[in-house]
């Protein structure tokens, strides 16, 4: 299938197609075959813009810049093959300031108003949610905020040695060195060999909350009774999957129309469904498309969020702070690992990743939990933990 035409193309009157084609034009007609002259570019745009679509965005969710006031409530509009709003505003990034950004989405709001695709009342409101959104606003890291302490937990994959044997105690230890939140993660009815039900007391005699799970993919798929059980025995709000390196851009597509589904009853049991990345998501595919890119712009941001691993992005070079630039309030979840130099697991602070640069950028993101982590702890999950612990709550950004 391809990515840029897997949408139904609806009739738009032909300034709108027009407004749309001069939007994409920057960024498509690098593609054509040979310059046009000055009386054919605008035919060439509009012929190139009916095959491709770069940005891949769909009708699923809202005109959508950022949380709360920055989401306008609007109807992410086709404009014609497949093409939507936000295509026509992301074509443009990136964005010099946020002035410029909001004068982008206000000139093609109006536009579109104009051509009756969207009624003044949706164009207001779409210029009041970009006006109200971070993009374009420079996040400096002046040193000295810090990572609110409730707001710190720890994915229990970086204690799996001792949670199968001795929950109580290992708990118990985290708790001892600061921990307020815990991330466990298994399946329905088996975490570290225990259901929750049963796991999620001794959880809560720590005195650890559980704001998010980590389950599987055909969890959501096959058990979504199972899935909202579990979430409810822990008190989560967040359950999360993780995917595959093996998925084509056709998977990624399935898996986000999948948590687009599972995500709307999932919000009426109170609870939001993420996705947790590897590096894998970031390799380009047909296209030069990162499969990371189809799960965030196929899915509903009021539906699905994504837990980032900081650790997995920067080692395939994606940049997090351009992600979230890229995708602003999408990020309800970090996790917070570590690089060593030479690109193995690092306790949080003690290895090569700037946490206070990305950490800046915390409220674009839209953060709501920074969970730490390392996949192979030293000497001891326990140990890693706490250092992790103390060197986050030490950091200032």
């Amino acid at each position: 299938m391809d990515r840029h035409i897997a949408h139904p193309s609806h009739h738009r009157p032909r300034r709108a197609r027009h407004l749309l084609a001069v939007s994409l034009a920057a960024t498509l007609l690098p593609l054509t075959a040979a310059p046009a002259s000055a009386a054919e570019s605008s035919t060439v745009a509009e012929q190139v813009t009916t095959d491709r679509c770069p940005w891949g965005y769909t009708t699923s969710s809202t005109v959508f810049f950022g949380q709360a006031g920055a989401d306008s409530g609007v109807p992410n509009r086709d404009l014609g093959d497949g093409c939507t709003i936000l295509d026509a505003v992301w074509a443009k990034a990136p964005f010099a300031d946020h002035g410029s950004f909001v004068s982008t989405v206000s000139g093609l709001a109006n536009a579109l108003r104009q051509d009756d695709v969207i009624t003044p009342e949706q164009s207001a409101s779409i210029v009041r949610a970009a006006a109200g959104s971070e993009i374009g606003n420079r996040q400096p890291a002046p040193g000295n905020r810090a990572v609110p302490d409730d707001r710190i937990g720890l994915v229990l994959y970086t204690v799996r040695a001792t949670m199968p044997t001795a929950p109580e105690a290992t708990l118990a230890a985290l708790a001892a060195c600061g921990y307020r939140n815990a991330e466990p993660s298994g399946g329905v009815h088996n975490f570290y060999g225990k259901r929750a039900e049963a796991l999620a007391p001794l959880v809560a005699d720590a005195g650890l909350s559980v704001p998010s799970i980590g389950i599987g993919l055909g969890d959501l798929r096959n058990n979504l009774d199972g899935v909202i059980a579990n979430a409810r025995a822990f008190g989560a709000k967040y359950v999360r999957i993780s995917g595959s390196g093996s998925w084509t851009l056709d998977d990624y597509s399935a898996v986000a129309a999948t948590l687009n589904a599972v995500g709307a009853e999932l919000k009426q049991a109170g609870i939001t469904v993420a996705y947790h990345n590897h590096g894998f998501e970031f390799t380009a595919q047909d296209g030069g498309v990162r499969g990371y890119d189809v799960l965030v712009r196929e899915t509903d941001p009021n539906l699905v969020a994504m837990e980032l691993d900081l650790y997995w992005a920067a080692s395939v070079g994606a940049d997090p702070v351009e992600l979230i630039k890229r995708y602003p309030g999408r990020f309800s979840l970090f996790h917070v690992k570590d690089m060593a130099a030479d690109g193995s697991f690092a306790d949080v602070g003690e290895g090569t990743i700037d946490f206070a640069r990305i950490f800046a950028y915390s409220k674009m993101a839209g953060v709501d939990y920074y969970l730490t982590e390392n996949d192979n702890p030293r000497p001891n999950g326990v140990s890693s933990a706490c250092d992790s612990y103390g060197n986050l709550r030490a950091l200032r950004y």
